[in-house]
């Protein structure tokens, strides 16, 4: 490590470690998958090997990892995701670690179910009237792609999924989404105060703006079902 890498370093070493603190209180240890998902959805993967090592020894299943990085390909697409998992590799084959097999839910329209439930035609709705089809196809392979092929694997549950995928969102910044998976992440069993404590993990990676607004957003949500605590 350089000086100037050094000196950052000390820079930022009370805030990530207030940060860290504060979110252990209200936090279970899976929130060791936070820095996972920022660096993969920002395509910087020079901490993910060392962040795999602490997760594992944080006592999170290698499955779980891998599922969590895996779900956020339909999110910020398969090149980032693919980068992340080479470092993932290189942690699991230095700790001797070896995936089991993922169980997949039997009816192949789980996750399309899951979708109906908590969203229901949202997006096929707001893309009707695009051309040639096209506002039919988007939202089948958002259905087909992201839900049916994801959700029904059962290493991770709904609600995680969930949760999970509004963090990559919100480490994506992307209005909408993050807007309406808030409430989806509410409606499928998160509580206010995990996901707003969620958000504030992502702080050091993110920064404040992100953080900030997104808070404001599930705060707002929660508001608006009913689902404050």
């Amino acid at each position: 490590m350089n000086n100037i890498e050094a000196d950052f370093q000390e820079v930022i070493s009370s805030w990530v470690k207030d940060v860290d603190t504060h979110c252990a209180v209200h936090l279970k240890n899976d929130r060791f998958l936070i820095p996972l998902i920022a660096g993969t959805v920002q395509g910087v993967t020079t901490s993910i090997k060392e962040q795999t090592k602490k997760t594992l020894a944080a006592g999170i299943k290698p499955e779980v990892i891998v599922e969590v990085i895996y779900q956020l390909a339909p999110g910020t697409g398969i090149l980032r995701v693919q980068k992340s998992l080479i470092e993932v590799q290189k942690a699991f084959d230095e700790e001797n670690i070896e995936l089991k097999k993922i169980t997949i839910d039997e009816d192949p329209e789980f996750g399309a179910k899951v979708q109906a439930k908590i969203y229901g035609t949202e997006i096929k709705n707001l893309l009707h009237d695009l051309p040639d089809q096209s506002g039919n196809f988007i939202p089948e392979a958002l259905t087909e792609h992201f839900f049916n092929d994801f959700y029904g694997r059962e290493a991770l549950s709904v609600k995680d999924r969930e949760r999970y995928g509004l963090l990559g969102l919100i480490a994506l910044n992307v209005d909408f989404q993050i807007k309406a998976h808030a409430r989806g992440s509410l409606k499928a069993g998160n509580s206010e105060s995990e996901l707003i404590w969620s958000v504030i993990q992502l702080l050091p990676y993110v920064g404040f703006p992100f953080v900030v607004n997104s808070a404001q957003v599930i705060h707002k949500s929660a508001v608006e079902l009913g689902e404050t605590k």
